[in-house]
């Protein structure tokens, strides 16, 4: 059997993706990175927006319509909608599998390449372009907030954290593969731990990581303000911690994060910068933003234009409020006009924009340690591109292969797009000799 993985969405989806790889791999299960080999196509979806909903419609149509001979498995959020499972969409997937029974998949293909006789043998999975230097760890799932914009709770249900030990083990078999740095994941991350018993956090989490592996970067990926504390922040101080947060705002009015009915005010918001940035001057802090929620007026977006000029993020993501059937928002007064809260978007952006550049620019002269990823070229030379510990990505012109090394990096330029362009301070050669 032959199996092809796709998926739409977050960081959280692409762990999912890449931890049923390896397991299916162990089973004996072939991974491909081209649909046209597979034989079964599966695809984790998203309902995060309306755009992200319509994407994974769109993947799946796109496997079923293109290769027939394949059969296509939908999984994840928007497949755990109700209408995901209404007559008309029921024909661009051949079987479904919500997030309350995605566990099955592994099982349920097991169990057929068995019955088929199959006997496949695969270091690796095959991943194509998803193959990655980096390692996404499904750490967290579910979320015990109610944001009157999201849906998350809705098909994913209550916070569930995995086992320290079973993340300590998934850590080693991504080390055996070559991962150099793991990033955590969770629809709720700072919420790991509140469910076990006896009960317990995040940074006892990451504590036995750091003390119990030996993996050499860890990143935290998205962690909402409420769930940031003195503990975790203390363990910044360790170089393997990446010194980079993302910690969503969502809005900077008041007046709105009551009404997404988000625990948080810009006041608390700003406490917990400082907090961070106590610990660890200089840490690269990005964001999400929504834009246009209903009820936010032109002077409520300024208040938060100028509340998020303030926080000195070094980057961002920015969306247009997107209108979920199930949630709160769905139908509140003041929905705000689409064109209106496309061009609030566009503003935001070119804030971010402008702080990303910014903060890549303080790095100038300065030297980092640089996770290589891809190869490119420009202008007729060859470029090796990684990203360095807090988050920034980073060009070195070299002949060499430098996939999945990590090298330190003096950095001379920066161009656009907030990239920076450096040279080299570590040979491979020196790299290979320690």
């Amino acid at each position: 059997m032959k199996v092809f993985l796709n998926m739409v969405g977050c960081r959280l989806n692409q762990a999912e993706i890449e931890q049923l790889a390896f397991s299916l791999v162990e089973g004996g299960v072939e991974v491909v990175s081209d649909p046209v080999f597979a034989d079964i196509i599966i695809v984790n979806t998203c309902c995060v927006t309306a755009k992200a909903a319509a994407d994974s419609r769109k993947m799946l149509r796109h496997h079923k319509a293109h290769f027939p001979d394949a059969r296509v498995l939908g999984t994840g959020c928007w497949i755990s909608l109700p209408q995901a499972k209404s007559e008309i969409y029921k024909r661009i997937y051949d079987r479904a599998y919500d997030n309350s029974s995605k566990d099955k998949i592994l099982n349920d293909l097991l169990e057929e390449d068995i019955r088929n006789g199959n006997n496949n043998v695969q270091k690796r999975p095959d991943l194509g372009t998803r193959r990655r230097t980096r390692g996404f760890v499904k750490v967290q799932d579910g979320c015990d907030n109610r944001c009157a914009y999201c849906l998350t709770q809705v098909v994913r249900g209550r916070s569930r954290s995995v086992p320290i030990e079973n993340v300590i083990s998934y850590l080693g078999k991504l080390q055996q593969h070559g991962v150099r740095e793991a990033v955590l994941t969770g629809v709720q991350l700072g919420s790991w731990g509140k469910d076990l018993k006896p009960r317990t956090c995040l940074a006892d989490l990451v504590k036995a990581i750091l003390r119990e592996t030996d993996v050499e970067r860890i990143r935290l990926s998205s962690i909402e303000p409420w769930d940031v504390n003195p503990e975790l922040t203390a363990l910044f101080e360790d170089p393997r911690l990446c010194p980079h947060l993302h910690i969503p705002l969502q809005s900077g009015s008041a007046v709105i994060l009551r009404s997404m009915n988000r625990p948080m005010t810009t006041e608390r918001y700003q406490g917990v910068l400082r907090m961070v940035r106590e610990v660890k001057p200089g840490i690269a802090i990005t964001t999400d933003m929504i834009c246009g929620f209903p009820g936010e007026t032109e002077e409520l977006y300024k208040q938060s234009l100028d509340f998020t000029e303030s926080c000195g993020f070094s980057g961002g993501h920015v969306f247009p409020f997107s209108a979920m059937e199930g949630t709160a928002a769905f139908s509140m007064d003041g929905q705000v006009q689409n064109t209106v809260r496309q061009q609030r978007a566009k503003i935001m952006r070119g804030l971010f924009d402008k702080a990303e550049k910014a903060f890549a620019e303080q790095r100038l002269g300065t030297d980092v340690q640089v996770l290589f990823e891809s190869m490119l070229e420009i202008e007729g030379e060859q470029y090796w591109q990684g990203w360095s510990e807090d988050f920034l990505k980073v060009l070195v012109r070299s002949s060499e292969d430098l996939r999945n090394l990590i090298l330190k990096v003096h950095i001379q330029s920066a161009i656009p797009g907030s990239r920076l362009i450096g040279e080299l301070e570590t040979s491979c050669e020196d790299h290979y000799q320690t």
